[in-house]
């Protein structure tokens, strides 16, 4: 198995939409930008907390890190769930430019607050989430928090996977576009750095390779006509099956598969208007010495009676996974098909 590559876009996608807090929001939109928002900035995975440095010390910036800095599910280093960067107010709101950064918390405490969270979608670019704290404590700043981290989390993550579709759109691989619809009926969007590994009638993959790194994408599918997803043991073996028989190590009958001494974490999401099963962990070649994490999402099309597998995986043996496992879930909920092209 050639060394596996990766390079950074930092692209961003127009997707406007605004929500209140503790109202359910839909979990599809148009990919439009009718207000002509400028892109929003800032580093992957990266939140800006705007609040006094005195007020951030101490057990706010505890309760913040337990709340977004949490590790990564799935990978072999720890490393944190976002990035979170503590500016002073004076310092934002004097800056047009970090007033257009992708994910905005701004914590707001003085005498006469309301104590309430309002919540704000593609505020002064896109894509954006800007959260104001309003209260007058902080225990209610504490509860407010403590109730809304989930959302928050899910909307910047959300922001994320919507920079990179749109990095990649603009960078389109048309030709692997074309051979992914005619083979599948269905299309993820990667940019032209992607080439096709292999091409089967029920299997591709897409590389994005250096001599240091490498960015995969495995797509498979079988006839299938249950009406439930697999377990998530049925989901492993599948992936194990698929990766030993298409990706061979570089050494004599090594190949791809699951590191099983390592946890899973998986979860149901929507991806392209499939109900998934997501599953996230490590793999490894046996018979070799190479490994990485991977993310992992099974589905059922039952307009076709099939199973669909899409296996996304990272080497990058001296750097952080975090950034390039994100960039690759991005491509994945950025899956299109012929019925809702």
């Amino acid at each position: 198995m050639s060394k596996l590559s990766f390079c950074k876009l930092l692209c961003l996608i127009a997707l406007p939409m605004f929500f209140a807090v503790g109202c359910s929001k839909k979990s599809e939109v148009k990919n439009d930008n009718p207000k002509g928002l400028p892109s929003s900035g800032g580093k992957t995975l990266e939140v800006l907390v705007i609040v006094p440095e005195q007020l951030y010390k101490g057990e706010l910036k505890d309760s913040i890190g337990h709340c977004f800095m949490k590790a990564c599910e799935g990978l072999p280093q720890a490393e944190p769930l976002f990035d979170v960067v503590q500016m002073n107010p004076e310092g934002f709101f004097n800056s047009d430019m970090l007033q257009k950064h992708r994910n905005i918390i701004v914590i707001d405490m003085k005498a006469g607050n309301a104590n309430k969270l309002k919540a704000t979608v593609d505020f002064k670019s896109t894509p954006q989430a800007y959260f104001l704290f309003e209260t007058d404590n902080r225990d209610s700043l504490f509860a407010l928090l403590s109730r809304n981290a989930d959302k928050i989390r899910n909307q910047f993550y959300e922001n994320e996977r919507k920079r990179v579709y749109s990095a990649f759109k603009r960078l389109e691989n048309t030709d692997v576009t074309r051979k992914m619809k005619k083979r599948f009926g269905f299309w993820l969007t990667v940019s032209e750095e992607f080439y096709i590994a292999a091409n089967k009638s029920d299997f591709m993959w897409l590389r994005k390779e250096t001599k240091d790194e490498s960015l995969d994408i495995t797509i498979c599918t079988k006839p299938y006509s249950g009406k439930t997803l697999p377990s998530q043991e049925e989901i492993i073996a599948m992936r194990d099956s698929v990766a030993k028989a298409n990706i061979p190590g570089s050494a004599k009958d090594s190949y791809m598969g699951t590191e099983t001494r390592s946890p899973f974490y998986s979860k149901r999401v929507s991806i392209g208007g499939f109900e998934a099963e997501e599953t996230r962990g490590l793999w490894r070649l046996f018979g070799d010495w190479m490994g990485g994490a991977f993310v992992n999402y099974c589905f059922i099309d039952e307009l076709h009676s099939r199973l669909v597998m899409i296996d996304c995986f990272v080497y990058c043996p001296r750097h952080p996974k975090r950034d390039r496992l994100m960039q690759l879930e991005g491509i994945a909920y950025g899956l299109k098909t012929v019925q809702n092209e």
